[in-house]
């Protein structure tokens, strides 16, 4: 697909969409809803570099967004609802093309006879996982008509800073996900050294690769592991404080144009940030708490008690005001600056109250997630 939208574009007329499903429906042992899928998968790349593009040539940047151009060695396959069924011995069966065999999977116990909407089928370094996405039958609440409004300061040290119009604050430590990036980072340094060793395509080569993969997958798990409990924690601290609107401080373009070293590059280069607000955003969805994005320009530097703006960005954790002398933690004073300019449209109107500070979240294995396995049932720990 991505071939012959690459030789479409010398032309004048792009292919679309539906083209490419015509063009490759019955090309492989796939059903049609998979073909289908991957088609509107490719549409979506390419809307995004478009976006891209245009967002560059407005702000008169050099156009570096490339359409989709790549091919890639897995490609995850999608089954819509339509070729998903329950077979009579509790195993999920995914169809094919007519006349091809379908693939049976057998699932843990608590997902059978779930109302499945979606399949994908995914590769993980070493092995496939398949990820399914089910109706759980329980309404996203509407975003409740009168609450509080709290700001969120996004950190690579600490993963978000909250604090509320009232003052009530939250401090959430992420050292525990730093540590898992430096062992990622450690890892992929010593196995590439190792490959630059070895022939490439050979033996060793070939089983070095493999565990390099494989050590990526398992930091990649950690630190979704992390996230999802640091953005459980921000949004349920936000419907203990009877909060509606979510205000996210805009890091998007934290890096833009800015040479920061060649540590700090890495560590900027690495934070998941817009990974963290998407999961601040579904999970706030499901408690009737609205999430949006605002500027955080200054907000770090401007002291969240007098106004007062210092010329540089502060040192260290804390924040001490020159002008009133106040000494505060650095991510709450941006927090709190954030809620007030998403409250009244100006920094300074807000200030800490009360601290509620998190340890480091560590990493779990499973059964520490509260989930519910088939033999037993864990408990969150903290």
């Amino acid at each position: 697909m991505v071939q012959a939208h690459a030789a479409s574009r010398g032309n004048e007329k792009w292919l679309k969409c539906e083209d490419i499903e015509k063009q490759f429906k019955k090309k492989y042992a796939l059903h049609s809803t998979c073909v289908q899928g991957l088609a509107q998968k490719l549409k979506a790349n390419i809307a995004t570099a478009r976006q891209l593009r245009l967002l560059q040539k407005q702000a008169n940047q050099p156009i570096t967004a490339k359409y989709p151009y790549r091919e890639k060695k897995y490609q995850t396959v999608i089954w819509k609802e339509s070729a998903l069924r329950w077979r009579a011995d509790g195993r999920l069966s995914l169809s094919n093309q007519r006349g091809t065999p379908p693939l049976i999977l057998a699932l843990p116990n608590r997902y059978r006879g779930a109302d499945i909407c979606r399949a994908e089928l995914t590769w993980r370094a070493d092995h496939y996982e398949l990820c399914v996405t089910i109706d759980s039958g329980i309404e996203i609440q509407e975003t409740q008509s009168s609450g509080l409004v709290a700001g969120v300061d996004l950190g690579e040290i600490h993963i978000a800073a909250v604090a509320t119009e009232k003052g009530d604050t939250l401090l959430v430590n992420g050292r525990a996900l730093r540590s898992s990036k430096q062992l990622r980072n450690k890892r992929h340094a010593d196995y590439t050294c190792l490959l630059s060793k070895c022939k490439k395509g050979s033996k060793r080569y070939r089983k070095l690769l493999k565990s390099k993969a494989r050590a990526s997958a398992k930091c990649y798990r950690q630190q979704r592991d992390i996230l999802h409990k640091a953005s459980r924690h921000v949004v349920n601290f936000c419907a203990a404080n009877t909060v509606n609107v979510l205000a996210v401080g805009d890091v998007g373009d934290i890096q833009n144009s800015v040479d920061l070293g060649k540590k700090t590059n890495q560590k900027i280069s690495q934070w998941a940030h817009g990974r963290f607000r998407r999961y601040l955003a579904y999970k706030g969805a499901s408690l009737g708490i609205r999430v949006e994005d605002i500027p955080e320009d200054y907000s770090s530097r401007t002291c969240s008690q007098c106004k007062n703006v210092k010329n540089n960005a502060p040192k260290g954790r804390v924040y001490t005001c020159s002008g009133c002398g106040a000494i505060i933690h650095r991510d709450l004073n941006g927090a709190c600056n954030i809620c007030s300019r998403a409250k009244y449209g100006l920094y300074g109107c807000v200030q800490a109250h009360t601290q509620m500070y998190l340890r480091p979240i560590r990493r779990s294995r499973a059964f520490d997630t509260g989930r519910k396995l088939p033999t037993q049932v864990g408990t969150p720990r903290l």
